[in-house]
């Protein structure tokens, strides 16, 4: 999942790199202020997905900012929730940090806690929404990783699927994102194979549900061609078309995979809802969701989702207004 360069900058301190950007306010927001808890997403017949964003960085407020005020959060206005990030090391998919000092493992044991106490949540609030895991990204750091992984995807796959069971989720969302992707195309499509076969194996969840699986695309950098290779190992594909601009432009990149053979159906676009993004427009406007929103209907493509929940237009780094998460479950579900 691409991030914003005020995100990314606390990814890249966590991994020994720096970058900056300061975020940008909305103009005539107040944090949290006329929310609608209505429910919506209940009607909809197409996925209205999020992500959330949690850091290993103990310095990061967000998640106490938006945990200290739960009933704001819109649960009733999404269907799925993609919880990012766990990570893939040594073959398996686990917890961040990976590092064995005492401080990785205090933080490591913080993030379980939070990933669960994310899950308690949307289940007291939506109990129908599905919950995926989203293993990470980072080319440096994880091409390595998920490249050894894919010598024995059997054994990463068994892990994938006791984490999900652990921790009552519904699917799992391989976000590898790399330059170098479309030559690591048969590794992808053996990892995705693997957990395809092995979900369906596995039978249907606690809940009565099959374990899903998506993969998230950058467009411009897998080739249509790559993307038509998975077609028969994913339940979806969660395009990045991020912003109101042509950088990341969903009926291109749509377009592009199906001529290539990858269905509409099995198709989620993206918006952006972060108030410092820099790329493509900036973040999605109320207009531009709502065009993206008639080409997913125009194209019965599967739905929409957004980067993301926890720091949905937060002006001044304040809480979360989530008003992106509104205009996309409105048009999504209207």
């Amino acid at each position: 999942m691409r991030l914003t360069l005020s995100v990314l900058v606390i990814v890249m301190l966590f991994l020994g790199t720096a970058g900056c950007l300061q975020a940008q306010p909305v103009a005539g927001t107040v944090p949290g202020a006329g929310i609608d808890q209505t429910p919506t997403a209940g009607r909809s017949d197409r996925i209205i997905a999020a992500y959330w964003f949690l850091l290993p960085n103990p310095d990061d407020d967000t998640y106490s900012l938006v945990m200290s005020a739960p009933d704001r959060i819109p649960w009733t206005k999404i269907n799925r929730l993609y919880i990012g990030f766990a990570t893939v090391k040594d073959g398996i998919l686990t917890e961040l940090p990976t590092g064995s000092s005492p401080a990785d493992v205090s933080r490591r044991d913080e993030m379980r806690m939070r990933i669960r106490e994310v899950v308690k949540e949307c289940r007291e609030n939506n109990p129908d929404t599905e919950i995926f895991i989203v293993s990470n990204f980072g080319e440096r750091e994880l091409d390595p990783e998920y490249l050894q992984t894919a010598q024995d995807p059997q054994k990463f796959v068994d892990s994938v699927l006791a984490y999900l069971k652990e921790n009552d989720l519904d699917g799992y969302d391989m976000d590898w994102e790399s330059h170098s992707i479309d030559d690591y195309a048969p590794q992808l499509t053996s990892l995705l194979d693997a957990c395809h076969a092995t979900f369906a194996a596995a039978g249907n969840s606690p809940r009565g549900r099959p374990y899903l699986l998506t993969h998230t695309v950058w467009p411009g950098v897998e080739s249509p061609q790559t993307v038509a290779g998975i077609r028969d190992s994913v339940d979806q594909i969660n395009i990045m078309s991020y912003g109101p601009g042509d950088t990341y432009d969903l009926a291109t990149s749509a377009d592009s995979h199906a001529k290539a053979g990858f269905p509409y159906g099995k198709m989620i676009g993206g918006v952006e809802s972060e108030s410092g993004y820099p790329e493509s427009g900036g973040p999605d406007t109320k207009e531009s969701v709502a065009a993206k929103c008639a080409y997913i209907r125009a194209n019965n493509m599967a739905g929409l989702f957004e980067w993301r929940l926890d720091n949905d237009m937060r002006p001044d780094g304040g809480a979360p207004t989530y008003q992106v998460t509104g205009w996309m479950s409105n048009c999504m579900a209207g």
